[in-house]
């Protein structure tokens, strides 16, 4: 295991945290503006194709991802941690804040989205590693009894970003119509632009996170230099498909979920951003609860749990949604909030103990981030283009019930794989017991 000094562990911790707050708020405010941002960034056209343009948009900075995690982890382990988690802010704060200061279309054509798309790129090769090589350092330096509940809340905390992105996506018109009643739009300027208040937030944020991750003292991780006896192939593919399976239940379930409502069932916006943030407050308590059930349940199990109860319901969830009354919604995107939160909440549990003895720190990284690029920041895209092509609104359930369908298996041969391995390691206890020799006075 990759040793890291103890006393080093909570602020540490802290810097994780805020970093996946920051990367996740930024990212969630592409997809929650989405339609906003295809209709400001490219020419006029329909709300699906705005919709569809606009994720095209998220998606691509998805795709630079594993770049990043390669760059950033041979700079962590050449140069030390500090100035790799340093540079990564820049990377993600510059581009964020830049986006406020934006043309649209309208006033520079297509280089409008060509400037935005060129952000974002970059944001998301700053951003490759960021939350996997966090998770994988909380998860093999916590207590036994904090690992669970930690491991949570290095996820919550992005989910916290994503719940924060979508509160101020929610207020965003009634804060817009309050300045245009107190200044007048003539006054209030470009600022009259609501879109953009959002992308400003970034700038004071990202120089809080910082401050914060200043003081930390560059150290080189040597044990990463270290010969490795074997580097199996199948923990890299379990990886990839249980990553796989996760990101697009969380990009179609809670990212791309309120412009579905909105665009293609005809629920108004309020409806749809209201149960989404009340959503993703559910959320992520079931992944703090997940969390703290480690403590009695094996990660794996939960895991095993979480994929296997929404194969079985993704579909009825579905139809329920095209009902469109506020309490039906809320009940439906719930639902997949507490699965969902049995295999999210503990991911970070389950995925650092396939590499621990193989791939280690690189395994993570890449595995994760390769599955989120391809998976994750397409997901919306796929959906996007399933129901075009099928004309079922219900289309993307199928999709995460194949994915479901896919990863199952998977997570099961892990439950046996660490059952296997606790009772190795239980025999192994108690024969060097046996063979202790009895301390006599």
């Amino acid at each position: 295991m990759e040793h890291i000094v103890r006393r080093r562990f909570n602020p540490l911790l802290k810097i994780a945290l805020t970093a996946n707050l920051f990367e996740w708020y930024e990212f969630s405010l592409t997809a929650f503006m989405a339609l906003e941002i295809g209709r400001l960034f490219f020419p006029a056209t329909t709300e699906k194709t705005a919709l569809m343009l606009s994720f095209s948009v998220f998606a691509s900075s998805y795709l630079v991802r594993p770049l990043g995690s390669v760059a950033f982890g041979i700079l962590g382990n050449r140069h030390g941690p500090g100035l790799a988690l340093k540079l990564s802010m820049i990377g993600m704060a510059v581009p964020a804040s830049l986006i406020a200061f934006l043309p649209t279309y309208q006033t520079a054509g297509y280089l409008a989205p060509g400037l935005l798309i060129g952000l974002k790129m970059l944001q998301g090769f700053s951003a490759g590693g960021e939350m996997p090589l966090s998770g994988y350092f909380v998860s093999l330096n916590a207590a036994d009894k904090d690992r669970g509940p930690y491991c949570a809340w290095v996820v919550v905390s992005g989910f916290l970003g994503m719940l924060l992105a979508s509160g101020i996506v929610f207020v965003l018109p009634y804060g817009a119509t309050l300045v245009s009643r107190l200044l007048g739009t003539a006054a209030a300027g470009h600022w009259a632009e609501s879109w953009r208040w959002p992308f400003v937030l970034c700038i004071p944020m990202s120089l809080w996170i910082y401050s914060l991750r200043s003081s930390i003292s560059g150290t080189v991780d040597h044990e990463a230099h270290r010969a490795i006896r074997a580097r199996p192939v199948r923990p890299l593919i379990q990886a990839v498909i249980l990553v796989a399976f996760m990101e697009v239940l969380i990009y179609t379930a809670f990212v791309w979920l309120p412009g579905y409502l909105h665009s293609y069932l005809g629920v108004s916006a309020f409806d749809a951003r209201l149960t989404n943030v009340l959503t993703l407050v559910i959320f992520s308590i079931s992944m703090v609860l997940a969390g703290y059930a480690t403590r009695w349940i094996d990660a794996s199990n939960l895991v095993l749990l979480g994929i296997v109860s929404l194969v079985c319901s993704t579909y009825g969830l579905f139809v329920m949604l095209q009902h469109g009354d506020f309490s039906t919604l809320l009940l439906a995107q719930a639902a997949f909030a507490v699965m969902g939160g049995c295999l999210v909440g503990v991911i970070f549990v389950v995925l650092p103990d396939l590499f621990r003895d193989n791939w280690r720190s690189f395994g993570m990284a890449s595995t994760y981030s390769f599955a989120t690029a391809i998976f994750g920041g397409t997901a919306p895209v796929v959906c996007a283009g399933l129901i075009k092509v099928t004309h079922l609104l219900t289309a993307p359930a199928l999709y995460i019930v194949i994915m479901g369908v896919l990863a199952a298996p998977v997570a099961y041969r892990v439950c046996v794989e660490r059952r296997d391995q606790r009772r190795a390691s239980f025999d192994a206890i108690g024969l060097k017991r046996q063979h202790e020799p009895s301390s006599t006075l």
